[in-house]
């Protein structure tokens, strides 16, 4: 079977999941090619992969989006030039994007069959573009089959109407590698604790939410430095101004975010809706307890990696008592620093993930 791993973002996690499995699945045997995009922030790595590759320019904002769409066509028909040379059966779409909406039937050509990878059944609060939507459903409508990574975007996926649940086929959210000097179990002796919120932020990554329960362990008498590291609107981190919050509003670059995430003592994920989270997964390679909220994938995969502790609901309240019970049991915390370690090497490795993309593609080309 002859496979190719497309992603043509620039940014986040789309090209580094793309990345990581397309490695996993050439390191499990399966003869893979890749396409991404040129101007992506890791494209350097994506050329050292030992895989032949096809990368395309892509876009930097929405009119260059519009713009390009000339360029993509003639760009979209020469990768199917490079498919059809290096007899790919079946293409894997690693994360959504818009031009991949446009060209998605083009993936087909051939007879080539397509699964897509789906990490949200719906978009996230807002983050809806009607554009956006309508280029996601032709893209979904386009493919052959679906993955994804939690039990709730498959149970929630068939309402969309794109995938009957006979055509989805699960795995789990693996870890995102990181360096070997990194893999090291903790132990909880910093004071004060750093707890760490790390991503965009968006509305539904509950910064607000993290930020009322801080203030209720500081009015508990719990002294903890709360450090915000991501990019966003100033308004929705102003109103952090304690003493010991750190706030730093900036994108991060891919090659930092080990050694952001890596800086906490726990991690803490307030989200208000998730299907899994891409800072959990790193956060458990690294070693970093996590306190989650009990949403979507997101406790789902806390579970699974043994990694994180569910707060028993979405209150300032709850988040509050689960971080102040992690930092009173430091067997708690240094067992759940293990675990996470444990499982990103496990039951969350891309060998996993690997293991079960390859089944699926199996199971989709028999169809």
């Amino acid at each position: 079977m002859r496979v190719a791993v497309i992603q043509w973002g620039r940014t986040g996690a789309g090209p580094l999941f793309a990345l990581e499995l397309a490695e996993a699945l050439h390191a499990a045997g399966e003869h893979v090619v890749v396409s991404y995009s040129l101007d992506a922030e890791i494209a350097d790595r994506f050329q050292h992969l030992d895989a032949p590759s096809f990368g395309l320019r892509t876009y930097t904002d929405k009119r260059g989006a519009l713009l390009g769409l000339p360029r993509l066509l003639s760009q979209s028909l020469r990768l199917d030039r490079f498919l059809r040379d290096h007899d790919v059966d079946v293409v894997i779409v690693a994360m959504e994007h818009l031009w991949q909406g446009v060209a998605a039937p083009i993936f087909r050509f051939g007879g080539r069959r397509t699964l897509l990878c789906v990490h949200d059944a719906t978009m996230h609060p807002g983050d809806f573009s009607r554009l956006e939507h309508l280029l996601r459903r032709s893209e979904r409508r386009s493919a052959d089959g679906a993955l994804v990574f939690s039990s709730h975007v498959a149970s929630s996926l068939p309402a969309g109407g794109a995938f009957t649940s006979d055509r989805i086929w699960q795995s789990v959210h693996a870890a995102y590698r990181v360096d070997a000097d990194d893999l090291r179990a903790r132990a909880l002796d910093a004071e004060p604790p750093v707890i760490g919120f790390f991503g965009r932020l968006s509305a539904y990554k509950g910064l607000d939410l993290g930020a009322r329960a801080i203030a209720e362990l500081r009015n508990r008498g719990r002294r903890v430095r709360f450090r915000v590291v991501g990019s966003g609107s100033s308004a929705v981190v102003d109103h952090l101004d304690h003493v010991d919050d750190d706030v730093q509003n900036r994108w991060v670059d891919q090659d930092e975010i080990a050694g952001v995430v890596g800086g906490f003592d726990l991690a803490l994920l307030p989200y208000t809706e998730a299907s899994q989270s891409g800072v959990l997964a790193y956060a458990m390679a690294l070693g970093v307890p996590s306190i989650v909220t009990p949403v979507g994938g997101l406790a789902e995969q806390a579970v699974e990696s043994g990694s994180a502790v569910v707060a028993r609901d979405l209150s300032p309240e709850a988040l509050a008592d689960a971080i102040e019970a992690l930092l009173d049991d430091p067997a708690a915390y240094r067992r759940l620093s293990e675990d996470g370690i444990a499982a990103s090497t496990g039951v969350m490795s891309w060998a996993r993930v690997a293991a079960d993309t390859a089944a699926a593609v199996e199971e989709l080309t028999r169809r």
